[in-house]
């Protein structure tokens, strides 16, 4: 299986587009509507290509690669020439574009500055023209993460963004953070969450497991039918760096995620409950069977490629599934959930809460009544954040 994305047309019989046929990262190729060849034209070692753009008045072309946390930002003219690297104002794009004038505008955004536009005319040189930022909170406030990797139980390198709280706010706890998805990545993207707790003095340690996109084809796909084995493993074994590297203590570690992530949340503390002093899961699937029932139709063609059949791979459902590891669930727990959600709907989280709390769990439940999967509604954001801080902070002793 491959895609092909980004059609750019630079004459009437001549097509460039963005795929990942037979390779492992995705390249720039080229179609001749005339002689039906198809030919590779560019591709990046390590980087995948993720949007093109063409500039028909310059005769040149713009494209964007993604590797790991960062995006690039490269030009080139004709096929054969080696591409300049542009500099970027930004860790993460968005979006790319010209103007009749020739001029690029990008919209993105890093660790520590939301989404901004940037204006060049040479993508070298860049023009801030918006001031999106979080008021009352300077950038000098913000943390930038470290980037860092570590081998995973079977050899496998693992990058991950470690977020250090500045000295004068650290509390010496940190947070594990299994991103969503499974198949997306933690980026140096501005999460207002991060930087909230960071300033609240807590570390936050977000590693791209197997099955995160920017790393290939062939890493991304290792979740597949495999969403507790792997992913698990490798959590683990971030969680020991973390140890090893003295960043934080075996007491002092929480575990919070969201969607794909709260899921693994649930499941590492079923298993692995002893690493933590608290968990929160955040709109996640608790029981896999239930689960692949009842995601929006649109999904379900790809739900036995993502995650298998319930009747074929029915012992490897009961395996990964988080609702298996009840007795394992004794550390104190935080649940949010939204009432709308229709991908992780709220049965998911409902029936969690109430067997745990059927053998007299610590548990607590907040359910968004007028929330999906996220939290579109700023009131609905800060009311969580400012419950997960509570949470923490009752759990630290």
């Amino acid at each position: 299986m491959h895609v092909a994305y980004d059609p750019v047309f630079t004459d009437d019989n001549t097509i460039y587009f963005v795929t990942d046929y037979e390779g492992d990262f995705s390249y720039i190729a080229k179609f001749d509507l005339t002689t039906k060849e198809f030919s590779r034209v560019l591709e990046v070692e390590g980087e995948s290509i993720q949007t093109i753009k063409f500039n028909k008045d310059k005769g040149e072309f713009y494209f964007v690669t993604s590797r790991g946390v960062t995006d690039k930002l490269y030009r080139f003219k004709l096929e054969g020439e080696k591409p300049e690297e542009c500099t970027l104002p930004v860790d993460v794009l968005y979006q790319i574009n010209f103007t009749k004038a020739g001029n690029l505008y990008i919209l993105g955004a890093s660790a520590t500055a939301p989404h901004n536009i940037f204006k060049s005319a040479d993508g070298q040189e860049w023009e801030q023209l918006t001031e999106n930022r979080v008021l009352g909170v300077s950038k000098d406030g913000m943390v930038e993460p470290d980037v860092v990797s570590y081998k995973s139980f079977d050899g496998l390198e693992i990058e991950s963004l470690l977020f250090k709280a500045k000295p004068e706010n650290a509390n010496g706890f940190t947070i594990f953070w299994p991103h969503g998805g499974p198949q997306a990545s933690e980026r140096k993207m501005f999460r207002s969450m991060f930087q909230c707790f960071l300033n609240r003095g807590y570390n936050i340690f977000a590693p791209n497991f197997r099955g995160s996109t920017g790393y290939g084809s062939e890493f991304t796909k290792m979740v597949e039918r495999d969403w507790g084995e792997g992913p698990r493993l490798d959590c683990l074994a971030g969680i020991e760096w973390l140890f090893d590297n003295d960043i934080t203590d075996r007491d002092r570690l929480f575990l919070v995620g969201g969607s794909y992530g709260g899921y693994m949340a649930l499941l590492l503390h079923g298993r692995h409950a002893d690493y933590f002093k608290a968990v929160v899961d955040i709109f996640g699937p608790s029981d896999l069977f239930t689960f692949v029932n009842s995601v929006p139709p649109h999904w379900k063609p790809i739900m036995d490629r993502w995650l298998g059949d319930p009747e074929r791979d029915k012992e490897r459902f009961i395996k990964d599934s988080p609702v298996t590891y009840l007795d394992g669930m004794v550390k104190p727990m935080l649940v949010i959930q939204g009432a709308k959600d229709p991908r992780v709907v709220k049965e998911e989280s409902d029936q969690i809460v109430a067997k745990l709390e059927g053998l007299g769990r610590d548990v607590e439940y907040l359910i968004l009544e007028d929330e999906g999967h996220g939290f579109s509604k700023k009131e609905n954001e800060i009311k969580v954040y400012s419950l997960m801080l509570e949470f923490l902070e009752k759990h630290q002793k």
